[in-house]
């Protein structure tokens, strides 16, 4: 029993530091970036202007005499699926520098200048008392308020409740069992003289044998794999250590449950060589059939994330062309709002995005793909307006997008209305693509997108800002194509739902490039236009020459489904590793449960043996309990769960108890008989 708990803790400690590793220490450090002594400030409805004006403030105040510590961090960028922090320290010579233990995460620091200052959106850090900033931002006639981003570690139990439950308990269950099988060992220390305290004393110690061996195997563990890697990280194996040591402590704590078992030894059984009663079997089938629905549970998430994990990976060799592509991987909200604030600001975006567009547009790197209607078939918004998926697709008003000739040729594929590939759309008219099924309602069809047309003319007035001179129309072509037509929009997806996203039957406003520039604005913020480029390093060289790298971050079209592909990857990881130990303890736990049953009830077994009884009549009773648990299979009309998983485990359970009786009762038969 010894090397199985030894086995069982050596499991659950490589499971717990690989958590650790991958979840805690990651929070750990992004909760921990810089200098972690200052704290962190946020300048309400901030301006560049204002952000000069307060680094100027700053550097009167105490930065030229280094009598004070100025912080910036950066939002982190990916590049080649890496993510940059940049840390900007006032004194970056006297700053702590350490790396990140992840593969994908690098920390980058710079001296902190009066540029990156202005350039940032208004948060902050350093050792200023809250007066003097509050001092500052009178005279500035502006707010400066307390700011943190800091990542709750709670979010961790959050993705896993259900297993770490599952796990606490195996843990309590384990040591009880460890210590319930000592008990005949016990039985012989109090006939001894043995005290209690003296028995506790001794199972401590030898407990903390096994676990001061099990700390060391798991930190030599991690040590080589990250010496392999070539990233030793101090701080790291210092928290791991402290953190090993903190599961140990609570392991003792579960032992020290366990003891109040000697209270209860009975010599006058122990002599008699009775350890196993009926209670002790009834306690541990109870708890094992506890741990097979719960477990069950366990393995079918772990199943099921494989299979998502799966479905993503397909997914990513499926369009792997996408990695040349690239668009705007989320927005800086803050530099977005002070933008919608400052009408001058604004109006700069959008000339910029206007140059943006038309650069690469005659370089025939460009495309647009904007598909609202992805927001209309998320489940949420079917479910609050009463509608199907196929009330938006058969909707003419509400199942269209936009797109330029470009991505339509390339991306789309679309047939006229003879089922011949559509080719040549350039068209120096107006022109939407419509199924041919909405052939007679051609004059509604017309008045509709006339209408939208005009809209996306006229759209910086949405905005409150002057309108462009451009002459709003007053007709439209309109070039018929077939009916029923599927087509991916690649990189985007339903809210709410995973995969790739497929339309039909939806109506095509062909963007021509004359629209209000701060629509094409507002497409960049939210990755609906495209640049086609060799390398994501020119994508960010063209947001910085036209002034826009403060406003997205560079990503491509893969990116939400390597973000997903990561996110799932980690899930399933931890699943896995949860799993194995889990699978390996209800083994132990279904072999200890039989083996007790076996022998509590070995001489009755015996006797029924040799009169003939057959394995039915034997085992009547943990027969109709099984199939009374059989019948726990129509639960997964009300829970998900993997049904062949559930099944295997009970047939192993009752395998176990056949297997145990023919090894304990069948080949014994005679001494069992005896009372051996």
């Amino acid at each position: 029993m010894k090397k199985l708990l030894f086995i069982f803790l050596i499991g659950q400690l490589i499971l717990l530091s690989y958590i650790f590793s991958k979840s805690v220490y990651d929070i750990y450090e992004l909760n921990n970036l810089g200098d972690t002594s200052l704290d962190g400030y946020i300048v309400e409805g901030f301006s560049g202007n204002e952000m000069n004006e307060l680094y100027n403030k700053f550097n009167a105040q105490c930065l030229s005499n280094e009598a004070c510590r100025l912080q910036l961090i950066k939002t982190p960028v990916s590049e080649n699926n890496n993510f940059i922090y940049e840390i900007y320290h006032s004194q970056i010579e006297k700053l702590s520098k350490p790396e990140s233990i992840s593969a994908d995460t690098s920390f980058s620091y710079h001296q902190l200048t009066k540029e990156e200052f202005v350039d940032s959106n208004g948060v902050f850090y350093t050792d200023l008392p809250f007066e003097t900033l509050n001092g500052f931002a009178v005279a500035m006639e502006n707010s400066i308020e307390r700011y943190s981003n800091n990542i709750a570690y709670d979010q961790i139990i959050k993705n896993n409740t259900l297993n770490f439950v599952v796990l606490l308990v195996l843990t309590q269950l384990v040591l009880f069992i460890y210590t319930f099988t000592r008990i005949k060992v016990n039985a012989i220390k109090k006939m001894l003289g043995y005290s209690n305290l003296d028995m506790i004393k001794a199972s401590l110690k030898d407990f903390f044998k096994m676990e001061v061996f099990v700390i060391s195997v798991t930190v030599v563990l991690h040590l080589a794999y990250y010496l392999t890697l070539g990233n030793f990280i101090s701080r790291y194996f210092l928290l791991l250590i402290v953190f090993l040591i903190s599961v140990v402590l609570l392991n003792t704590i579960l032992l020290l449950v366990t003891q109040f078992s000697l209270r209860f030894i009975d010599i006058n059984l122990m002599v008699k060589n009775k350890v196993y009663s009926n209670r002790s079997n009834m306690a541990l089938y109870v708890v094992k059939i506890l741990l097979i629905l719960a477990i069950t549970l366990s393995v079918s998430s772990f199943i099921k994330t494989y299979r998502e994990y799966q479905e993503i990976s397909s997914d990513l060799e499926q369009y792997s062309q996408l990695e040349g592509y690239f668009t705007s991987n989320g927005y800086n909200y803050d530099e977005d709002s002070m933008a919608r604030g400052n009408p001058d600001l604004l109006t700069t975006y959008g000339e910029s995005i206007e140059e943006m567009y038309n650069f690469f547009d005659k370089k025939e790197q460009l495309y647009v793909n904007d598909a609202y209607v992805l927001e209309l078939l998320s489940p949420t918004y079917l479910e609050i307006n009463g509608l199907t998926e196929e009330d938006i697709y058969n909707s003419l008003q509400e199942n269209y997008i936009v797109a330029n000739e470009r991505y339509i040729q390339e991306f789309m594929n679309m047939k006229n209305a003879t089922g011949e590939e559509l080719k040549n759309l350039q068209s120096e008219e107006p022109t939407i693509l419509v199924p041919i099924k909405y052939k007679d309602q051609e004059p509604t069809v017309k008045e509709f997108y006339i209408e939208q047309y005009n809209n996306l003319l006229g759209y910086n007035g949405f905005f409150g800002l002057q309108e462009t001179e451009k002459e709003e129309i007053s007709n439209i072509e309109v070039v018929y194509i077939e009916d029923d037509q599927e087509y991916e929009l690649l990189g985007q997806t339903v809210p709410g739902k995973s995969g790739i996203t497929t339309l039909k039957n939806s109506i095509i406003l062909v963007d021509g490039g004359n629209f209000d520039n701060l629509y094409y604005y507002d497409l960049l913020n939210r990755g609906d236009i495209y640049f086609k480029l060799k390398e994501r390093s020119e994508f960010n060289q063209a947001l910085v020459q036209y002034e826009l790298s403060s406003l997205v971050n560079a990503g491509t079209l893969l990116t939400p489904y390597m973000d997903r592909l990561h996110f799932t990857e980690f899930i399933l990881n931890n699943l896995l590793v949860f799993t194995v130990l889990f699978l390996f303890t209800l083994l132990f736990v279904m072999y200890i449960s039989n083996y007790v049953d076996v022998v509590s009830n070995s001489k009755r077994y015996a006797i029924q043996y040799m009169h003939g009884f057959n394995t039915y009549k034997m085992f009547k009773s943990q027969l109709i309990v099984w199939l009374i648990l059989l019948t726990a299979i129509f639960l997964k009309l009300f829970i998900e769960f993997n049904v062949l998983v559930y099944l295997s485990m009970l047939v192993l359970d009752l395998l176990i108890l056949l297997y145990l009786y023919k090894k304990v009762v069948k080949t014994n038969i005679h001494e069992v008989i005896k009372g051996a």
